[in-house]
This record gives C-alpha cells, sequence and structure tokens, in this order.
C-alpha cells in the first residue's frame, strides 16, 4: 500500500538536454557535404543523450509500510531503504546548496539524488544514507514518524 508519492519535475535537466538533443539533429539535417559527421556518430550521440533525459527527466520518492523508495526517471536509477532500518533520529532537512548541481552528486552529506536547487531529507541506517531532494520534507517525516510509531 503506497502512503505517500510525489514526483518532482527536472525542468533544468529536460531543457538542457533538450536543446543538446535538438542541436545534434540540426546538425545531421543541415551539415554541410563536404565535411559530414557520419550518421553512426550522430545517432549514438543522439541515442545517449535521449536516454539520459530518460533517466533522468523526474524524480519520484515513494514510501509504503516497508520501504522508502527515490527513483529517477524511467526507473533505472534508484534508491531504496526499509522502513524497519532507519535511525528515526537521523532524520534532517538539509539546504542543498546551487554549487552541488542536479542528478547523482557526492556531497560532504553522502551521495544526493535530486532534479532541482533546493531542499533535501537526509536519512540513515547503520549501513546507509537516503539524502534525496525534496520540498515535501514535513509529510515525508511526519510519516515515517508515524510508521514509527505503529511499529513500537
Amino acid at each position: 500500500m503506497v502512503l505517500y508519492k510525489r514526483t518532482q519535475s527536472g525542468i533544468i535537466i529536460t531543457a538542457i538536454l533538450g536543446v543538446i538533443l535538438i542541436a545534434i539533429l540540426s546538425v545531421f539535417i543541415w551539415q554541410a557535404d563536404s565535411k559530414q559527421i557520419p550518421w553512426p556518430v550522430i545517432t549514438t550521440l543522439a541515442l545517449l543523450f535521449l536516454f539520459t533525459l530518460l533517466s533522468f527527466y523526474k524524480l519520484t520518492i515513494t514510501i509504503t509500510k516497508e520501504t522508502i523508495e527515490a527513483k529517477f526517471g524511467i526507473g533505472i536509477i534508484k534508491r531504496v531503504l526499509n522502513i524497519k532500518d532507519i535511525n528515526y533520529e537521523s532524520i534532517e532537512k538539509i539546504k542543498v546548496p546551487a554549487l552541488y548541481g542536479i542528478g547523482i552528486r557526492l556531497t560532504p552529506h553522502g551521495w544526493l539524488y535530486n532534479v532541482s536547487i533546493g531542499h533535501a531529507i537526509k536519512i540513515k541506517t547503520d549501513t546507509k544514507t537516503f539524502f534525496v531532494g525534496t520540498e515535501d520534507f514535513e509529510k515525508i517525516n511526519s510519516i515515517l514518524n508515524s510508521l514509527k510509531t505503529e511499529k513500537q
């Protein structure tokens, strides 16, 4: 049963990768006859940027009674924590500086998964850190704390 599900759109990364894809396809269509870039190179580049776009155009956070999951794009890249392993005292809201960027980044707080600049939720277990960008910290925190109360 899904207790919480929210999707954040990665407007910045979608715009950047979309412009790059359009530029690659424009070069292929309008390139000069004398020094053409081979179509396999153009196709490979276009497919690479299309795959990247599909992988990072959104971030979905889902909470069930068993897990909390952050999933990028079409779901190839995701981060999952078991609810039973969470150290509830470790849950904190962190302001993410623009310097950290978007996507998957190694920060002083751990690996950050985000599609926009703003805030993130940081949750620790004994072995993992779940550090994901969200503007909905209070709601996620209250759901996790209600699950803690249910387990006791």
